[in-house]
């Protein structure tokens, strides 16, 4: 019939376009969403043969799982992990934001106001600036009145103080069991804030509890006792140890070796002596270390980490 209803130029465009289609094979007619399994979601694909017209279907995979690597199809599983994820966030910043208001409500009433809660407004450091130990961090307390208190890492033992305990156990036990841990040196009266520097007692390790009748100073030559053994040699009060300053390398004994002893302070309020026991306990700042260290070059005492 293409012989007959036209020239052979329009014949041989029909037949090109006839294999057109033969060469393309399917038209698609409509793709909707079909199954889902733990990993991709398939599509149902309605198509054509551009041939004979008859119709077929077929099933395929269309977008592929969500993973941290690549965007894609979320299972109702992830969806609803996802909410209750979003609804705890929600409702942990609420309570952050009660915690925070706590915090402040706190601070207020311990004198550490400023909103930013007692962790942040206590935290203090100690810096060595001239030769001299100057605490950073602790201006809102010392404004607020909070004082200095000074600590040494010490083991010690005291009196045996048991109450119920019968006369025989008393005169027995002495002393209670030994610890070790930062004990406080002095009391209220040891040392003060001059500014942001800290300056200790001159009266002397014996009389650290009553005011400082002598004044105070930022050497650090005085934040240890002097003295000699029964030998005549030179020593350092360390807590309950007696520290020779003597290097025992030396034949002669006679030259002065490094020594590096631990300190801290800490700010609380005022505590006078005999009202209450001073542990890092009362402080409502942090414990911020520092040492004091015999130069051997220099022949003195001086202030380090």
């Amino acid at each position: 019939m293409l012989s007959t209803a036209g020239t052979s130029d329009t014949v041989d465009k029909l037949q090109k376009l006839l294999d057109g289609f033969k060469s393309a094979g399917y038209a698609i007619t409509s793709i909707v969403q079909g199954q889902t399994d733990r990993n991709h979601v398939y599509a149902n694909i309605g198509k054509v043969s551009l041939t004979d017209g008859k119709t077929a279907s077929s099933s395929g995979i269309f977008i592929q799982q969500a993973t941290t690597e690549r965007a894609g199809a979320m299972r109702a599983q992830q969806v609803t992990d996802l909410n209750a994820a979003r609804k705890n966030v929600t409702e942990l910043q609420k309570q952050m934001e009660e915690a925070n208001n706590l915090i402040d409500t706190i601070c207020v009433k311990l004198g550490l106001s400023g909103g930013n809660g007692v962790i942040v407004n206590s935290q203090i450091t100690c810096v060595v600036i001239n030769g001299y130990l100057h605490v950073i961090g602790a201006s809102n307390l010392i404004a607020n009145g909070y004082v200095p208190y000074i600590f040494r890492l010490v083991r010690k033992r005291n009196p045996y103080d048991d109450k119920d305990a019968s006369p025989e156990e008393k005169e027995e036990k002495k002393y209670g069991p030994a610890t070790k841990g930062w004990g406080v040196l002095g009391s209220i009266y040891t040392a003060k804030m001059n500014g942001s520097r800290l300056e200790i007692s001159k009266n002397g390790r014996n009389h650290m509890c009553i005011k400082a009748t002598n004044g105070y100073s930022p050497e650090p030559y005085y934040f240890v006792s002097h003295g000699t053994d029964a030998s005549g040699r030179p020593t350092v009060g360390y807590g309950r140890s007696s520290v020779s300053m003597l290097d025992r390398k030396d034949p002669k004994e006679k030259r002065r070796r490094m020594i590096r002893l631990r300190y801290a302070i800490g700010f609380a309020k005022p505590i006078y002596p005999g009202r209450s026991k001073i542990t890092p306990a009362n402080l409502a700042s942090s414990l911020a270390e520092f040492s004091l260290i015999y130069d051997t070059s220099l022949e003195q005492w001086c202030f380090g980490k």
